[in-house]
């Protein structure tokens, strides 16, 4: 079965995206215990809002490319070109976003000015930035030539580095975590510059090309789609932040965090779809296979992270364990609802029908954000229950618009549990 499984390109390619996100995020787990256990609590509170209006930015700053780039590059052949303009521009916008919420940090963020007042604090929170933009495209250029491999390389070698200097970072606070992560961010990308030059004979140039324009749609529908997507998981640490507390901040930061393990199989199942779906003969035979495939792995992964989440919680910290499991569990839960408007918003991407995407996510994107700011008075379950809610919500808009929708659910799951009951037949 697994041998079949390497065989076809849709499935290998998933596994290894679905693969980066868990060994990643593993190795990326003794960080945060190593950081939880010897930085306080309000550190690691204040470097998750930090580290969340990083990627917050990087996400506004990639206007869509990183997706663009998945769908383009299959189908063209000008891959240089394509590439080197979306780098470029990546970098020149990640610069402005970057400098334009320093300038605004008083707005945004009030309780973030102390820590990012000072140059040096500024100049590493503008680096990681910067290099995180870049990492992205480098990740979809890997995607898009089916060598995702290289994409869990890149990553496990950032995760891995940057937990050693934090040893040596103790005394700078929240500023040594990010700036353990700079250093790692660094290094892992220059050799994800030398993994792509054997995918794509790829060399790194500063230039924009008139191809890009050709991308422009595709790319903007896609920004604007990814923020709505993004919006509730970066701002919820913010939020956290300025109405409950640095430390509920934290708790909440590392409950997201381990929920978004789960979350990261139907990105991972989506994003090799889409480069699949060049092949318009087996298209809506590769959703099928995403859709089992997705719930396949969901489900045995619900079900272990209900277990044994408090335990995993507990290596971070006791208090962790005690403050973030409610969440946690919640937050895993959403996973199943949020894998099925994943995989419906990369069917509307492969279809060209962007503005489909940008709806749905809007939806729920402002229904969590309305309802967190309700439930935040039940503390950090109350926020982990909006965005529940509002997935749930989207999924049923989702099932609804497929044709006999009860008939297709239930014959679903029953092969969803046929495939489950084989898998732990094969391995008995």
């Amino acid at each position: 079965m697994i041998y079949n499984i390497f065989r076809d390109s849709h499935l290998k390619n998933s596994i290894y995206l679905v693969a980066t996100n868990f060994v990643t995020s593993f190795v990326g787990f003794f960080f945060w215990v190593i950081a939880a256990r010897y930085y306080p609590t309000n550190e690691i509170g204040i470097t998750s809002a930090i580290f969340s209006s990083v990627s917050l930015i990087s996400m506004i700053s990639s206007i869509g490319l990183s997706r663009a780039l998945i769908f383009y590059l299959p189908r063209n052949r000008n891959t240089d070109k394509i590439i080197s303009s979306c780098l470029t521009i990546n970098i020149i916008s990640s610069l402005l976003f970057s400098l334009m919420f320093i300038l605004g940090l008083k707005i945004w963020s009030p309780e973030l000015v102390s820590t990012l007042s000072e140059l040096k604090n500024i100049l590493i929170f503008v680096i990681i930035t910067v290099i995180i933009s870049i990492s992205g495209i480098v990740g979809a250029a890997f995607t898009a030539g089916k060598s995702s491999l290289f994409q869990m390389v890149k990553e496990t070698i950032y995760h891995m580095v940057k937990i050693i200097p934090l040893f040596f970072f103790i005394s700078f606070g929240a500023m040594g975590i990010l700036l353990s992560i700079s250093i790692g961010l660094l290094i892992s990308i220059i050799i994800g510059f030398m993994l792509l030059f054997r995918v794509w004979k790829y060399i790194p140039e500063f230039k924009l090309d008139p191809i890009i324009k050709d991308m422009a749609y595709f790319s903007a529908g896609n920004y604007i789609a990814d923020i709505l997507y993004n919006l509730p998981k970066l701002i919820f640490p913010i939020m956290v932040l300025n109405t409950i507390s640095a430390q509920s901040a934290g708790y909440f930061y590392i409950a997201i965090m381990v929920a978004s393990l789960l979350y990261g199989i139907s990105q991972g199942i989506a994003s090799s779809f889409l480069v699949e779906s060049s092949d318009e003969d087996k298209f809506w035979f590769n959703v099928n296979k995403s859709i089992k495939f997705n719930l396949i792995l969901l489900i045995p992964g619900i079900l272990l992270f209900v277990i044994f989440g408090k335990f995993v919680l507990y290596i971070f910290n006791p208090s962790y364990a005690e403050n973030a499991f409610n969440s946690m569990v919640i937050l895993t839960v959403a996973s199943i609802p949020l894998s099925l408007i994943n995989i419906f918003n990369i069917v509307r991407n492969a279809q060209n029908k962007i503005m489909s995407v940008i709806k749905m996510n809007f939806i729920v994107s402002m229904l969590t954000i309305v309802l967190s700011m309700e439930l935040t008075k039940f503390n950090i379950e109350g926020i982990a229950i909006s965005y529940l809610i509002a997935n749930i919500i989207g999924a049923m808009v989702v099932i609804n618009r497929i044709e006999n929708p009860k008939e297709f659910t239930l014959r679903l799951l029953n092969e969803v549990k046929k495939d489950i009951m084989y898998i732990i037949k094969v391995r008995s």
